[in-house]
């Protein structure tokens, strides 16, 4: 089987299981939700790959009261690492 054949079928049983697994009341979001699984440009597949976006955000300030030490350079966690999350 060729790979771009076997890309095309996983990606349409996929699009299939997920709008059905969440088969949707509102047409409208039921569109929306096919329409993002199905756009070349901005959906969940771009070419044969699956792109997923880090909707992550920084945490804010006072996430250090959790640890009792880390190091001068160590990176900020993202919000749910940190335990909270901002809407």
């Amino acid at each position: 089987m060729r790979p771009t054949l076997a890309a095309q079928t996983l990606r349409d049983t996929t699009v299939e299981y997920l709008t059905t697994t969440f088969a949707l009341a509102e047409p409208d979001t039921q569109d929306a939700l096919e329409d993002f699984l199905t756009d070349p440009a901005d959906g969940l597949f771009r070419g044969p790959y699956l792109r997923i976006r880090r909707p992550f955000r920084t945490a804010e300030d006072g996430w250090q009261r959790h640890l009792d030490r880390y190091p001068a350079d160590f990176p900020p966690p993202y919000a749910h690492q940190a335990g909270r999350s901002r809407g």
